[in-house]
């Protein structure tokens, strides 16, 4: 082989290993830039908002949930999502109203046992302060303007007043400060009523007039 053909062999060798390096180069950048895609055993860094806090396992099921989406069909992954926000507030739903009863029984067991109202005379003193509350509340209709009947209880088959109907929907009806109120106005009226047994109206001394006319004087 002359010099000059082994000096054009080096140069083709030389840009053979150049191209090889460029190549492999490329590839170690491209797969430099795809890293981020890949994502770590625990999901992506997702960024609650303001207010709410994500536990590590609920954040892990959601990305869990994510990833599954991924892989569906557009309709199927839009019936997910739609079935997951329904659940969620089913689940949200269940809990708020199960405090809520739990509310209204800590209520019904403090009326209970107060000491103003409640003990063994709880059940006269709820009838006189209903009936109180009642006597200056108007009688209930729906919206078809139909009376709104008691459903159950002694006062079955009866018309509810707007009052009623109020405090069965909110539960403040077992609420002790509400029961407080009316027992009050309850015994109020009651005592401004009230006439002792042994009273007896105040006798005026009659005049000799009265006495002849029985009360009535000649004109």
């Amino acid at each position: 082989m002359s010099e000059e053909q082994d000096s054009t062999a080096t140069t083709e060798v030389t840009a053979d290993q150049a191209e090889t390096q460029e190549s492999q180069a490329n590839s170690e950048a491209g797969e430099s830039q795809e890293a981020p895609k890949e994502q770590s055993s625990s999901g992506p860094d997702l960024a609650v908002p303001e207010g709410y806090d994500m536990a590590d396992d609920a954040r892990k099921e959601f990305t869990d949930w994510a990833g599954e989406l991924s892989k569906m069909p557009e309709a199927e992954r839009t019936q997910a999502m739609l079935n997951k926000h329904l659940e969620g507030v089913s689940k949200a739903m269940g809990t708020s109203q199960e405090s809520i009863n739990a509310t209204h029984e800590q209520w019904a067991s403090e009326s209970m046992n107060d000491k103003e109202f409640g003990g063994t005379n709880l059940a006269e003193n709820i009838v006189n302060a209903r009936k109180v509350m009642n006597s200056f509340s108007d009688p209930a209709t729906d919206p078809n303007g139909k009376p709104v009947l008691h459903q159950e209880g002694a006062m079955k088959g009866q018309q509810m007043t707007s009052i009623e109907v109020l405090l069965n929907q909110t539960g403040m009806g077992n609420n002790p400060e509400m029961i407080r109120v009316f027992h009050r106005i309850s015994k109020a009226v009651s005592e401004d009523s009230f006439v002792p047994g042994d009273m007896k109206p105040k006798e005026q001394k009659k005049s000799q007039a009265d006495v002849m006319y029985g009360g009535t004087h000649p004109s």
